[in-house]
């Protein structure tokens, strides 16, 4: 392998990133075909219950009555078969999407956990060149919250972009194309109002990430001093210093306990605030 592909020179891209996802595009192809199967065993769980309760007690027999009419002998028609065939079908679907989605997620995992040791393992690998004094720049622990924190962060980025991308836009799509067919005028105006849902959730969506990096900076400066209290433990200790720089791990440890506790509930709450937004639109 030549050093072009060993060594790193320049940042990870966007478009790099993409290509390293894309890198699996058949196991992409088939989770995300198995997810939609998954979103579609989902939907007619909610409405088996109810269509049984119009069916039976308001006597209005339609599709499951006359389907379970023609499967099953006359002397089994009545209520205990519809309720227990309905009851059986309700959770022999909940398992499948359960298993579904089970399998999903694991599948979603290793794509995202191959991509970030791909990058993990080029960064390593990049620590052959770099000299001493930029190492010494740096530091170990910011070197190590590059290696770790920015990584799971990336990480977490990857999982959930790979296993909702292709269902959002299946459902909004379908969405639409329902709303269309119930209330033109009200899909319309749904259309109209969504740019306002999408550039809220931009900025909060920006908001988030500038908490993020916060979050992600008091990890490293707290990595930072933490490996440079234990490396000179020794010489600490003989010069009794060793309250000042353990008061100064603790301090960058309040540091982290305030940015990531800002990081928690403001990005739950921008999420809650996007889901508001959309909820009303999308469910009118």
């Amino acid at each position: 392998m030549s050093d072009s592909k060993i060594y790193r020179e320049h940042p990870f891209t966007w478009n790099e990133l993409l290509g390293m996802v894309l890198n699996h595009r058949h196991e992409l192809i088939l989770v995300n075909i198995i997810a939609i199967l998954g979103a579609l065993i989902s939907v007619p769980v909610p409405l088996l219950l109810p269509t049984l309760v119009d069916e039976v007690l308001l006597h209005q027999p339609g599709v499951a009555l006359n389907l379970m009419h023609n499967i099953f002998p006359i002397s089994w028609h009545g209520p205990t078969l519809y309720i227990g065939t309905i009851l059986i079908l309700t959770l022999v679907l909940r398992f499948a999407g359960v298993a579904i989605s089970v399998w999903q997620l694991r599948q979603f995992t290793i794509i995202s956990k191959n991509v970030i040791f791909y990058m993990r393992s080029q960064l390593l690998t990049r620590l052959k060149r770099i000299s001493m004094a930029e190492y010494e720049t740096l530091g170990s622990g910011t070197v190590a919250s590059h290696l770790v924190t920015d990584l799971d962060a990336i990480d977490q980025f990857i999982g959930n972009a790979t296993s909702k991308f292709l269902v959002a836009i299946l459902s909004l799509i379908g969405t639409a194309v329902v709303l269309f067919w119930m209330h033109w005028r009200l899909a319309l105006f749904i259309l109209l109002f969504n740019p306002l849902v999408i550039y809220v959730t931009t900025v909060l969506g920006r908001r988030v990430k500038d908490l993020k990096k916060r979050q992600n900076q008091a990890y490293q400066d707290f990595q930072e001093i933490l490996a440079e209290t234990l490396n000179g433990i020794r010489q600490i200790r003989a010069s009794n210093r060793d309250q000042h720089y353990i008061q100064r791990a603790i301090d960058s440890a309040d540091h982290i306990r305030s940015h990531s506790a800002a990081f928690a509930w403001q990005s739950e709450a921008a999420s809650r605030i996007s889901f508001l937004l959309d909820n009303p639109v999308f469910n009118a």
